[in-house]
């Protein structure tokens, strides 16, 4: 690995002195090392390497029905919302999504695993769950990358550089996908980021390196979707100069070029969805140009998106999969309303989240599409973590089409 190591910096200082001779002290002043990101051992101009790509012949989410049936408290099919999918459609506006950490299996270190080792129909099956209806803004691009075990971004005590050299090998496989996409189709085009969880991260870590002190890239974002992400940071008060260093949390609905995050959890459960193990508190990160700069527990406060469901609680749209409720009457996708509620709730400066609690008329009959997840072992942690698109899928398609109707 090559570094470019800090050197000194002599700086003259004049003081008198009785005979008035200069005296000259040289002021160190020390500059951070900079570290050269690893090169992906993967080649993206092979289509086998990406999960959805627009020029594959066999794409399974461009043949998905996007249509939203929408279900009342008697289970009564009252209409439907047609949603075009244009994943293989050049609309100008092109949709690149990097999906979670799934493997089979319970890692317990911090490995990087190789494609040949994942679980390539759930991680498909997860892309068109979780990004599916995105296809309606346009061509989906959705790489395969080698991915890094949870450990590494949460086990107790993780030693920094083992974290910092596994996770820049999975971000050196989302950005030599994303230069190729940028080089060979994007073409102009408007581009929504989009990720859950560790594709969040690594999604993070593209914005600081490609995006943040780029105008012309800034120019092309649409928005930055970080799902599953609840430590967005910056100063308290402000909402960029933190993580990043020109990019911002959106502040409106139909604001462009910034970023929406959130993480849902049970309404009342306990935020402890931190840990100081995690990835943001690594200056290697830094020197390798993905962070801006670390958390600073003293001044900076976690940000998320409300610019849509705001801190009380407010009724929304749910988007669950047909398969996991009641009825499905032929629909991918299923809309409830009236049966939840969320508010964006803040317990301290690092303690924010998307609280969500179902809330049925009496006498509905339709089921908790959440309640399966109270029983998930991580649940104490990371609360409705897996269901982070079903709970917030609607309102980010409501602000998506507000952005492009704004973004020119």
């Amino acid at each position: 690995m090559k570094k470019i190591f800090a050197y000194l910096i002599p700086v003259l200082m004049w003081t008198c002195t009785d005979n008035m001779e200069p005296v000259i002290d040289i002021v160190e002043e020390e500059l951070q090392e900079v570290l050269e990101q690893p090169i992906s051992s993967l080649d993206y101009s092979s289509l086998d390497n990406w999960a959805f790509h627009p020029n594959q012949i066999v794409n399974l989410i461009s043949n998905y029905d996007l249509d939203i049936g929408l279900v009342d408290k008697d289970l009564a099919l009252i209409g439907s919302i047609p949603i075009a999918n244009n994943a293989k459609i050049n609309t100008g506006v092109d949709v690149f999504f990097v999906h979670p950490t799934l493997l089979d299996g319970i890692a317990t270190a911090p490995e990087l695993i190789p494609l040949d080792e994942q679980p390539t129909s759930r991680i498909d099956l997860t892309i068109i769950a979780q990004a599916g209806q995105l296809a309606k803004y346009g061509r989906i691009f959705a790489p395969r990358y080698r991915q890094t075990t949870g450990p590494t971004y949460l086990q107790d005590g993780v030693d920094k550089t083992v974290q910092a050299n596994i996770i820049m090998q999975s971000y050196s496989d989302i950005k030599a996908a994303f230069v190729e996409y940028l080089n060979n189709y994007n073409s102009g085009n408007k581009i929504i980021l989009a990720g859950h969880s560790q594709g969040s991260y690594l999604i993070a870590m593209l914005l600081r390196d490609l995006f943040d002190n780029d105008v012309q890239m800034r120019d092309k974002l649409v928005t930055a979707v970080l799902a599953g992400m609840v430590n967005v940071y910056a100063d308290e008060g402000n909402y960029a100069g933190g993580q990043f260093e020109n990019i911002p949390l959106c502040r409106e609905v139909d604001e462009c070029g910034c970023i929406q995050n959130w993480a849902s959890f049970k309404e009342g459960q306990p935020i402890n969805f931190f840990t100081t193990d995690l990835p943001w508190f690594n200056e290697e990160l830094v020197r390798y140009g993905v962070i801006n700069r670390t958390i600073d527990l003293q001044t900076d406060w976690f940000v998320m998106d409300k610019a849509y469901i705001p801190d009380t609680l407010t009724s929304f749209r749910y988007i669950g999969l047909g398969g996991n409720v009641n009825a499905n009457y032929g629909f991918n996708y299923i809309g409830h309303d009236n049966l939840y509620v969320a508010r964006m709730r803040r317990d301290s400066n690092n303690q924010i989240g998307l609280n969500v609690a179902f809330m049925p008329e009496e006498g509905d009959l339709r089921i908790n599409d959440l309640a399966i997840e109270e029983l998930h072992p991580l649940f104490d942690f990371w609360g409705y973590h897996t269901k982070d698109y079903a709970t917030y899928l609607w309102p980010l398609l409501v602000q998506i089409d507000a952005k492009l109707a704004n973004c020119n």
